[in-house]
């Protein structure tokens, strides 16, 4: 103001009028971003991570390399101590799997006095005296044979877990790099959980899923068995709740678990270290429990009906195969929430069980595990009861896309702390399929199960030494320490991938190496249509660059800059370099519904890529949509919990990691990738994706890490 005045001449106020406009884009660029700091810290040195020679997943809290190597014989010889083989037989199980599934022979020698090693042999131990947290191992390898000792038989278990992935295939020759590591979990309670109140899944098939969680050490499986649509458990005392004319049609209303099935999938998973907590939805998502009985569970009548409900579980189930028992209590108000918490857990408690309970929910009883299920991290995350707690939040797998929840998981600290303690027990990643699932195997397709169960293994097991929250919803830039520590993940998960996942859906691909230039957000009139209102030559205003396949501008867009009209459009580009003139195939997508209740723009019209208007363009020509099957189908601007919309099963056609990939000519040299992705609802799922991938040996599309993905290199 005071040189701006009417002295200033006239190239001065220019002058000043030009610094004042920098300014402003840069204060932009450094607003609309979050402006946490850029730091983020492993448990592990980078150098460690990339030099192993070995994939592990979760990595090792130490470990250390030597230059010897042990070929695997024809034959190997499995030791061990004969007075532990009942406490090892879950480690011995699990080592013999293994080892057929690698087509290795081998020998079982329990001895009588304790051993040290043997040529070409593995030797399994218990060894209390190991300065590791329960569950922890250590493992040496030399070249004429391996050592695993475990704190416990848990351990044990943990430790033949991590030999399965130190197995490395050469030309035929299997062998493994000598080694020595000291392994132990950041947390005690490592957990996945599965919604079958609404989606019944058979035993077996849960099973195998229960293999998957324990070869990357979880130990517990959280089983969500009522929901609104049905009571999944048997009821011998209330046969009607297992009757079809109760349960929700279309809602595998016909499917219950018998109490023989539910002992028998307990003792699968206790063979494999997991403990499972059986979940009793109360007092809320139980709309068959009015259908059935004609009253409400926080009612008088409907409290004894609960309460010997409890008594009949408890009574079938041992407390010791199922020493905690949630009661859910979370979304619903009743009036009278302390009367039904406190009988609901003194029964409980009258079976010497521990109780758990969602939190935000009814208020808990002193003593009850409460489990958080907030969308982000909170600073404190336990309750001023000082009860202890399990962290699920962020932890929804039916939420968001398949991509950009592979970085939450990876950037998230559990509990907000760098390990567990008196009250952090540790987290339970949540899969909530909310909308009628017909083939089940679905559920794993739609939703990043294994890619994301995987991350969350590292996350939960290694812990994190330092958490921060703008990496949930923005990758750090490539050049960063935090970046290369994804990167080198990233690579990792591929290889688990192309490994041990190759028949199983697996919605993953790596997509940090890509760069865009991101506009500010262009305000559309009312008068505007999507498609007139900015010409594609505004991509030349360029404000700041952004990292990955994915960009979630609903996240990373400062909310003061989005209009309560939700009228605004963002234009990305990015630069591809190609060697050759050649066709390559690429997930393209914007808005990506939530698995739980369709709320979506829905599938594009005909001749559209986007149903919120979305265009991309390849070298300054509009890339052909896809024909849809359905076009201008399902489109919900609105939850649909509990609505016909919600009984409609999702199509391959509805994600862009499930349907056809799309097709780009690109010529040789440099190529130009443009794309508007406009907001035109208030809760919309603001968001690009474009990731260029490729179709490996198994016929299943991965990563094209040929292209140079960067907007400012052609320069």
């Amino acid at each position: 103001n005071m040189l701006y005045n009417k002295r200033s001449s006239k190239l001065t106020r220019q002058i000043l009028l030009i610094m004042f406009f920098l300014l402003s884009v840069q204060l932009f660029a450094q607003n609309t971003l979050s402006s946490a700091e850029e730091k983020w810290q492993s448990p592990q040195p980078l150098s460690l991570l990339k030099s192993s020679p070995a994939a592990l997943i979760p990595f090792p809290q130490k470990l250390s390399w030597s230059s010897n190597t042990w070929l695997l014989p024809s034959n190997i010889s499995i030791a061990f101590f004969s007075n532990e083989v009942d406490s090892l037989q879950n480690a011995l199980q699990s080592l013999q799997e293994i080892l057929r599934a690698e087509q290795l022979s081998f020998t079982v020698h329990p001895s009588t006095k304790k051993q040290t090693r043997s040529v070409n042999s593995i030797l399994l131990a218990i060894d209390h005296t190991l300065s590791t947290k329960p569950e922890g191992y250590t493992i040496h390898v030399t070249t004429s044979g391996m050592v695993i000792r475990g704190k416990d038989a848990a351990g044990v278990f943990y430790g033949v877990q991590t030999f399965r992935q130190l197995i490395m295939n050469e030309k035929g020759n299997k062998k493994i790099s000598g080694c020595t590591i000291t392994d132990w979990p950041a947390f005690p309670l490592r957990g996945f959980m599965h919604d079958n109140g609404r989606n019944f899944q058979e035993i077996a098939f849960l099973k195998t899923q229960l293999d998957r969680l324990a070869a990357y050490k979880f130990n517990t499986f959280h089983w969500h068995l009522t929901d609104n649509p049905a009571w999944r458990p048997q009821s011998k005392i209330y046969p009607q709740l297992n009757e079809v004319k109760n349960r929700k049609p279309g809602r595998d209303e016909d499917r219950s678990y018998s109490f023989d099935e539910i002992r028998e999938l307990i003792a699968y998973a206790k063979k494999r270290c997991i403990r499972i907590i059986p979940e009793l939805d109360m007092p809320g998502h139980s709309a068959y429990f009015k259908t059935t009985f004609g009253f409400k569970m926080e009612s008088e009548e409907g409290m004894q009906v609960l309460e010997k409900l409890i008594d009949e579980f408890c009574k079938e189930i041992p407390a010791e195969d199922c020493p905690v028992i949630h009661l859910g209590s979370d979304e619903i108000h009743i009036a009278n929430p302390k009367e039904f918490i406190q009988r609901m857990v003194t029964r409980v408690r009258s079976h010497q069980r521990s109780t758990m309970v969602w939190n935000p929910g009814l208020t808990a009883e002193k003593g009850t595990i409460e489990q958080l299920w907030r969308d982000e991290g909170v600073k404190n995350a336990e309750r001023v009861s000082g009860n202890p707690y399990v962290d699920s939040y962020a932890g929804y797998l039916n939420s968001y896309d398949a991509l950009s929840l592979i970085q939450r998981y990876f950037f998230q600290q559990v509990c907000n702390r760098p390990q567990g303690d008196s009250l952090a027990m540790g987290g339970i990643l949540c899969c909530w399929p909310d909308t009628r699932v017909a083939d089940k195997k679905n559920i794993l397709r739609y939703n990043p199960v294994w890619p994301g169960a995987i991350t969350y293994s590292e996350a939960v097991w290694c812990g994190r030494p330092q958490y921060n929250g703008k990496y949930m919803s923005e990758l750090p830039a490539a050049n960063t320490d935090a970046g290369k520590y994804f990167q080198e993940f990233e690579t990792r998960l591929s290889k688990h991938r192309d490994r041990f996942f190759w028949n199983e859906p697996f919605p993953y691909v790596q997509f940090s190496n890509i760069k865009w230039q991101v506009t500010k957000p262009f305000m559309r009139n009312k008068e505007q249509s999507i498609d007139a209102d900015f010409p594609i030559g505004n991509h030349q205003e360029k404000k700041w660059i952004a990292t990955g396949a994915v960009l979630r501008f609903d996240a990373i867009i400062d909310p003061a800059m989005q209009s309560a009209q939700a009228n605004e459009t963002i234009y990305i580009s990015t630069k591809l370099f190609s060697t050759e003139a050649k066709t390559i195939h690429a997930w393209i997508g914007f808005e990506t519904a939530v698995r739980s209740n369709r709320r979506s723009a829905g599938i594009p019209l005909a001749g559209k890529w986007d149903a919120n208007g979305g265009t991309i363009w390849v070298n300054d020509k509009e890339l052909p949509a896809p024909q849809w099957e359905n076009p201008g189908g399902n489109r919900y601007l609105n939850p649909t919990w509990e609505t016909p919309a919600n009984e409609i099963p999702y199509t391959n056609e509805e994600f862009y990691w499930t349907r056809k990939p799309g097709l780009i000519l690109l010529k040789k040299g440099w190529n130009t990738i443009i794309m508007r992705v406009p907001r035109t609802y208030k809760d919309q799922a603001w968001m690009s994706v474009f990731a260029p991938v490729k179709m490996d040996a198994n016929n299943r599309w991965v990563e094209d890490l040929s292209l140079i993905c960067d907007p400012e290199k052609s320069k």
